[in-house]
């Protein structure tokens, strides 16, 4: 009795820690590699790499980890990798002064090795931005260098993948090794982007921090936002040409900010390229920008009203369509109430085609789109949600590349197993020899590598029990020959596979349950009954006392009973709290 009682404890305390850390939130990692190789002075001859990174450093979220490394011929910190501060942006704004270029050698891989070393300890999302100018270079022997480029390739690209680590890549110059920058960016499911010269650097990093650590943000047109009750804080982002007028700021009520006379809610950080303006606790209402128009300006907020989206590629293929679904939350709980839904209409835009309704799904509080993907290339992907006395903006960039491999998915829904399958479009490719080696990242696990062996001209993987919450994400190295003989290392993109991938629509049958056969369960009964008459003896014939049995039963169950009634009436407690938290904000914004 007194064991069965100890595990009942334990058990019960096993699952109340689990049910903590999984209110926990997970925090997401940057980690920043910028190159200070001696070929710097050359692309980079003013240095704006100072004003690049310290913009990226204020535009990181406080809910993040971040950290900055220098590397040339070995890799340096310039900002320990700590929780992102008001404190730790001053510290790291002020270390960005020592970016240089004074480095021998480009020593990439020492840089990716030092960060996978150092950092990415977490299980939230990971991100690492890597700047640079060149091709690996780590000695005078060409060889050694070539050797170092492959490792990249071999080792450390999946070393990446299985720690579910998205590679963010700036290539500056010409002369940068933009297929070895493209693959790493590709085959972890990051971004790559080019900056023509170092002025673009600014605008890039603004790019690679959305990718990163995406922001909530505001409709800003014609140089006009709308901010309302529910907003704490937002974020002008202004890009200025050389002899601009200074910008200005117009609130609700007619008062001018500028850079001199702004007051104690307002930070103003200005360089000669770009003003951020950050306001605290703004009034509700029309606010206005006095500046140029530029496409790239942005209003960024920090409010409990978010809208959400579903994780959204960075790259699809031609064959691939293109889905998107998005809800609201309140302090990270779902907006499901049907006089807020009513309010809000959502429209999605891909380039500047014509912008389209989203839908209601048939998920209470979800709103979904599908449509092909537009062809070859990027695109930009706006969603904007008005809900009459507010609005919210996500932009999202992403690439159509060229598909030599579809991947197929089969879904056992019960079983929780999914079956993806590669197969070569065999009119580009010929499939001899072909290779295809899959990793697979599970967030607070390690990392799992396979080999996958053809099948009829097919490659599958097969992954069995896909655990509940969470995700899992499968990315793929594929080396093959085009029909001239040339090896190729096409790109197939990751794969994210999440809960959403197990919801069936409910049928008749799970909606009106067939009813018990009676008879069945009697006759059941009675067997159960007969084997449980026969065993009540011991194999000597002596009856075996069932009282700790029953004694240890009902404490269990009365365990079980205290358990499940503290979490029902405290579930109650927590959906009424949300409920007049939700109401509130309602009566705010109406």
């Amino acid at each position: 009795m007194a064991k069965a009682l100890i595990f009942a404890v334990i058990g019960w305390l096993v699952a109340w820690s689990a049910c903590l850390q999984a209110q926990v939130p997970a925090t997401d990692e940057i980690q920043v590699l910028i190159d200070v190789s001696g070929s710097m002075k050359q692309n980079d001859p003013h240095n704006l790499r100072i004003e690049a990174s310290r913009l990226l450093v204020n535009l990181l979220p406080d809910n993040a980890k971040a950290g900055l490394r220098l590397f040339a011929e070995k890799t340096e910190v310039l900002s320990a990798s700590d929780a992102v501060s008001p404190a730790w942006k001053q510290q790291a704004g002020k270390a960005t002064a020592n970016i240089h270029s004074r480095g021998l050698y480009t020593n990439i891989e020492d840089a990716i090795k030092s960060v996978l070393d150092g950092g990415f300890a977490g299980t939230g999302n990971k991100h690492l931005i890597l700047l640079t100018d060149g091709f690996v270079d780590i000695s005078k022997d060409i060889m050694e260098s070539a050797d170092s480029r492959e490792r990249i390739l071999s080792e450390w690209i999946p070393r990446l993948q299985q720690m579910r680590v998205k590679v963010e890549t700036i290539a500056l110059s010409a002369q940068a090794d933009k297929e070895l920058l493209q693959r790493l960016a590709g085959e972890t499911g990051g971004w790559a982007e080019v900056a023509e010269s170092a002025d673009q650097l600014q605008r890039v990093f603004v790019k690679m921090a959305q990718k990163a650590a995406p922001k909530d943000s505001l409709p800003l047109a014609g140089n006009r936002f709308e901010v309302d009750a529910s907003i704490k804080e937002f974020s002008v982002l202004v890009f200025k040409k050389p002899g601009a007028a200074p910008t200005l700021l117009w609130t609700p009520d007619g008062v001018k900010l500028g850079k001199q006379s702004a007051s104690g809610n307002v930070s103003w950080l200005e360089s000669a390229n770009y003003d951020l303006i950050t306001v605290r606790e703004p009034r509700a209402g029309e606010w206005r920008l006095e500046a140029e128009v530029d496409p790239d300006n942005r209003v960024m907020i920090v409010t409990d009203l978010k809208l959400q989206l579903g994780e959204l590629p960075n790259f699809l293929t031609e064959k691939q369509g293109l889905t998107v679904k998005a809800h609201f939350t309140d302090g990270g709980q779902l907006i499901d109430r049907a006089d807020f839904l009513a309010m809000l209409s959502l429209q999605v835009t891909v380039d500047q085609q014509t912008p389209t309704n989203m839908a209601a799904t048939g998920e209470a509080g979800y709103f979904g789109w599908n449509a092909l993907n537009p062809g070859l290339g990027k695109h930009l992907l706006r969603v904007v949600a008005d809900g009459k006395t507010f609005r919210r903006e996500i932009v999202h960039e992403f690439e159509v590349v060229a598909a030599p491999i579809a991947v197929e998915k089969q879904i056992d829904i019960a079983a929780r197993r999914v079956t993806l399958t590669l197969v070569p479009d065999t009119a580009l490719l010929d499939t001899t020899g072909m290779s295809v080696n899959v990793s697979i990242g599970r967030a607070g696990q390690a990392g799992e590598s396979r080999a996958l062996a053809a099948h009829d001209g097919r490659w599958d993987l097969v992954l069995a029990d896909v655990p509940i919450g969470g995700t899992t994400q499968v990315s793929f190295s594929v080396t093959a020959r085009a029909k001239d003989g040339n090896a190729l290392e096409p790109l197939v993109p990751p794969v994210t596979i999440d809960d959403s991938w197990f919801v069936a629509e409910p049928t008749a049958s799970e909606t009106h349950p067939a009813e018990p056969d009676v008879a069945a369960d009697a006759e059941h009964g009675a067997t159960h009954g007969d084997a449980a008459a026969g065993e009540s003896e011991d194999a000597h014939g002596e009856p075996v006392s069932e009282t700790n049995w029953l004694q240890v039963t009902g404490i269990v169950l009365g365990l079980n009973l205290l358990i499940a009634g503290t979490g029902y009436f405290g579930y109650q407690a927590f959906k009424q709290a949300q409920f007049r938290k939700q109401q509130a904000l309602l009566e705010r914004l109406a």
